[in-house]
């Protein structure tokens, strides 16, 4: 169908390029979003993001190689479209016209599942490790799971609090956090290095540990690999703030891949720094705080004080992960609702003219996630299912554009050039490298963690993300159908 004449907003006012007599190579940020079909509404304040650290040295290889290559590919299109829609606007910008506005929208309605997810689980990871701290300063706390729930809350209120704030506020905790991280990582690892007994490199790149029942150690070690899956997730981050973000089209590509890339190698270090350094394991794995993290560090100190203050960095990175999670998420539902995806768009793509923020959305996105904390209270295994959902519901949504550009875009003259973009050979090999990784990591993600499988041990991720995909299928067909067009691509379809 035709979405020529689509557009949930004015568009009086609109800046153009006429000077460059190019759809895709404008002068201005303005300009380029009026191409996509968008007014400029959010205000431009934010830099570069920051992401999380590893463990086991060849799962972070592969990992990290898997990663750059999705991000590499995931950069090339947000550079080609910078938009706060990402995903599903990239599938409906490459997608052939009989199907755009189905695999458009699903891709959206699984990208916005999974940023939920993922966003949350930062919040319960930040939370949980709050009240570990408590644990590590006292052998006689009991911790409570409704402890631990208003520890959620406490975590998702602060990141409420930041997004209702200026966004230059905001954008200047997120660069606060990136020095925290980087700072963190070096001190971290020189207490570690210099403290720790060391085990030997054979055992820490020969010598395998197998604690999960899985009869095969090499099933184990496909399985753990996902444990280096998810702090990388969230590089699409930026793309999701591209509309907030000066020079998009350029600085959005060097965020992601930028982000990949230096995080990663600071990764592997802190990994190797962790596992020479890790001492008696058993010790690790048995402590009381639930994070064996904290357990290690007070083994190397000998200092509860010590081991407190060198845990307040991840928890930190971990609460304000949080915030930055919840301006990307609300950022994609928001473009979403623009788009006329969700039910009453108007309402819900309003932008507060005082803050320029899209307040109503921030406020939509926490308390669905004020609500996933009920679910710890009933059922630790519903909860932990739901946060699982995030690696398939983001890497899902990170391969559904990547294979319409391998099979659709790549080459096809419809796809403008872009400050970040790569040759036809390269592309198609990266491409190719992403969605290898893609269906691995998917594949794997779904496996129960130990075994034998009861009913709490048991993987129900790939249950929850069928649940969210039925309830969004009934909505579409029902009438989600009959109003979304999805966004303007027919500018880049000749």
């Amino acid at each position: 169908m035709s979405v020529t004449a689509k557009t949930t907003h004015s568009m009086d006012n609109v800046p153009t390029d006429n000077e460059k007599g190019s759809l895709h190579l404008t002068t201005t940020d303005d300009a380029r979003l009026a191409q996509l079909g968008h007014v400029q509404e959010l205000k431009r304040t934010f830099s570069l993001p920051k992401h999380g650290d590893l463990a086991d040295p060849f799962h972070s290889v592969i990992s990290f190689i898997g990663t750059v290559a999705i991000a590499t590919s995931l950069a090339e299109l947000a550079s080609i479209f910078p938009t706060a829609g990402g995903q599903y606007h990239w599938v409906a910008a490459l997608s052939p016209p009989s199907h755009r506005q189905a695999a458009s929208w699903f891709t959206g309605w699984i990208s916005i599942g999974g940023q939920i997810c993922l966003t949350a689980s930062a919040a319960f990871a930040g939370g949980l490790q709050l009240r570990g701290i408590i644990s590590l300063n006292d052998d006689s706390y009991v911790p409570k799971q409704w402890q631990g729930l208003l520890f959620y809350w406490a975590v998702l209120l602060y990141a409420l609090l930041s997004n209702l704030l200026n966004t230059s506020v905001l954008a200047k905790m997120n660069l606060a956090a990136g020095v925290l991280h980087v700072v963190g990582f070096l001190a971290l690892t020189a207490v570690i290095g210099a403290m720790s007994d060391k085990h030997s490199a054979s055992y820490v790149f020969t010598e395998v540990v197998n604690s999960t029942g899985w009869a095969s150690d090499g099933l184990a070690w496909l399985i753990g690999m996902l444990s280096t899956v998810y702090p990388f997730l969230g590089y699409d981050a930026a793309a999701h703030m591209a509309e907030e973000i000066p020079h998009a089209a350029r600085n959005v590509p060097i965020a992601m891949v930028g982000s990949v890339v230096a995080n990663g190698l600071l990764g592997f270090i802190y990994c190797l720094v962790l596992l020479f350094g890790s001492g008696d394991l058993s010790s690790i794995l048995e402590t009381n705080t639930g994070f064996p993290f904290m357990q290690l560090f007070l083994n190397v100190t000998k200092s509860r004080a010590g081991a407190i203050v060198m845990s307040l960095v991840p928890t930190a990175i971990a609460v304000l992960a949080t915030a930055a999670g919840l301006a990307s998420t609300s950022r994609t539902f928001w473009a979403f609702a623009r788009d006329d995806a969700v039910p009453a768009p108007k309402f819900w793509s309003h932008v507060n003219k005082r803050l320029d923020i899209p307040v109503r959305m921030v406020l939509l996105v926490f308390v669905l996630q004020v609500l996933l904390g009920f679910l710890y209270l009933g059922s630790t295994t519903a909860f932990n299912a739901v946060l699982a959902m995030a690696i398939i519901g983001m890497y899902l949504s990170y391969a559904l554009p990547i294979v319409y550009m391998l099979f659709c875009g790549r080459g096809s003259t419809r796809v403008e050039p872009a400050p970040f973009r790569m040759s036809r050979k390269i592309g198609i090999a990266t491409n190719i490298v992403a969605l290898l990784w893609l269906v691995l990591a998917i594949f794997f993600s779904t496996w129960p963690n130990f075994y034998p499988v009861t009913l709490e041990t048991m993987n129900w991720s790939i249950v929850v993300l069928a649940g969210w995909v039925v309830v969004g299928a009934v909505y579409y067909v029902v009438w989600g159908r009959k109003i979304y067009e999805g966004p303007i691509v027919d500018a880049f379809h000749g």
